[in-house]
């Protein structure tokens, strides 16, 4: 028997869920959540899916706005995916996702008011867009009766839609240099003489993706072309000629790369075959200066990161060995080793362990770097004696289990989490407490105003047994 339609209805959104989707109750009293709905507001929504006890619902309309409503500075607002509250003032964007923290990783004893860098667009020093044959525009919201063009586009990939690019000249989270490259690239690479974009259901095409990093202290800029094995060498010195002409007002593109991935997943990733100029760029943060390969994971805001690891140092205190645990390019270990012993890093991407070897040796910090999973590394954890101190940084999904079961078993005088999905602290949190770790300080950081993300970071000291 079909399931039956839930009709469109009105709800108060009453707050932020901890990936930023709008919360409120349905006509039955169910949980909602709302794609792009501020807290404060009255939306009318149509549901799409029943998960469990919660409805996932589209928003409509907005029939009441927040009492902290502001004017969205992005014409792709609402469509584009990325940027979900640019209808709140950025207090009230903070508060929410402080409170959406507090939520899903529960009190501690301590619990500071929200953190975060002034800047409210204009921050974000890396971007991945996909090209795309088909470009995703609903109704009603951007060009009314027009869902879907085949062509040559790009941009970002819309809501739910792998199949769909938003297509984008601009955008309000990069630095206006980054912009003339998005639209320098849109000028070379969606022509008719261009090579076909990627079509994703069909598998076909040669034109994947566009990665942009910038290192906003240095100036410098680092494009990233992605596409199949099927691409003609000389359309990459085309494409890297168009991008190195393009006009800058503050430093400049430091390098091209081409790099090839054939295979059906969505990922911008592969070898690289060329590069014009360099394959890495340099950051400064907290008085230190940083390489970055294309593959280094590096805080996606420098002023945001700055706030973030005066906040982990806080938390860390001082002396001892530091043992930066998911380290990518070494960025906490190196900016807070004045305050430690020694540091040794774990990461499991070779070029990033590499950046953070040559990051340490430039910074003149001394430490170790190892290439390892984590679940696979817990013996590092019990080959440093002395007093140790920990800080921990893990992908959205937080820890392995494996690592998780090992970090709560271990000792040492402090243990920091920081956590881009507060609900993945909020479940390790529980594993670490079953090892005899006590929660002791909670803090929450903005470092990506208008998106629903929020970093939280919470201190750990373990009770004597």
């Amino acid at each position: 028997m079909a399931r039956r339609r839930i009709p469109p209805f009105e709800t108060e959104i009453t707050g932020l869920d901890d990936r930023g989707m709008g919360v409120g109750t349905g006509p039955s009293g169910e949980h909602v959540v709302v794609r792009g709905a501020p807290p404060g507001s009255r939306v009318a929504v149509v549901p799409f899916r029943r998960k469990r006890a919660t409805l996932h619902a589209r928003r409509h309309a907005l029939i009441r706005p927040p009492a902290a409503w502001v004017d969205p500075p992005c014409p792709r607002f609402g469509v584009c995916g990325g940027c979900t509250l640019q209808e709140l003032s950025l207090d009230a964007q903070r508060e929410a996702k402080h409170q959406a923290v507090l939520d899903v990783v529960g009190p501690a004893p301590t619990v500071h008011p929200v953190r975060g860098a002034p800047q409210a667009t204009r921050y974000r020093n890396k971007v991945e867009l996909g090209f795309g044959s088909a470009r995703y525009v609903p109704e009603g919201r951007y060009e009314k009766g027009v869902t879907v063009l085949d062509g040559r586009f790009l941009g970002f990939h819309a809501p739910g839609r792998f199949d769909r690019v938003v297509d984008s000249d601009v955008c309000h989270l990069i630095s206006e240099d980054a912009e003339r490259l998005l639209q320098a690239a849109r000028g070379v690479a969606l022509t008719e003489d261009a090579p076909a974009p990627w079509n994703a259901r069909e598998h076909t095409g040669v034109l994947r993706h566009l990665v942009l990093r910038e290192g906003f202290r240095t100036g410098e800029r680092l494009a990233i072309l992605h596409t199949t094995s099927a691409a003609d060498p000389a359309f990459f010195d085309r494409f890297a000629d168009a991008l190195l002409a393009a006009p800058a007002d503050h430093g400049r593109l430091v390098g091209v790369v081409h790099r090839i991935h054939d295979g059906v997943s969505d990922v911008a990733t592969g070898p690289m075959v060329a590069v014009r100029g360099q394959d890495h760029l340099h950051e400064t943060l907290l008085g230190r200066t940083f390489r970055l390969s294309p593959d280094s994971f590096f805080q996606t805001s420098v002023e945001g990161a700055e706030v973030l690891y005066t906040t982990i140092a806080e938390a860390l205190g001082r002396g001892g060995t530091l043992l930066d645990l998911y380290c990518g390019a070494g960025s906490i270990g190196i900016a807070l080793s004045e305050h430690h012993d020694r540091i040794v890093g774990v990461e499991i991407v070779p070029e990033a362990v590499e950046d953070a070897r040559r990051n340490a040796a430039a910074n003149g910090v001394h430490g170790t770097w190892v290439t390892a999973k984590m679940e696979d590394a817990t013996g590092v954890l019990d080959e440093v004696s002395g007093p140790r101190r920990i800080v921990v940084d893990p992908p959205r999904a937080g820890l392995h289990p494996k690592a998780a079961k090992a970090l709560a078993a271990t000792q040492a005088d402090v243990l920091v989490y920081v956590a881009c999905k507060p609900s993945s602290l909020g479940r390790d949190r529980a594993i670490l407490e079953e090892g005899g770790w006590r929660a002791t300080d909670l803090w929450t950081v903005d470092l990506f105003p208008q998106t629903g993300h929020t970093e939280a970071v919470m201190r750990f000291v373990k009770d004597p047994a």
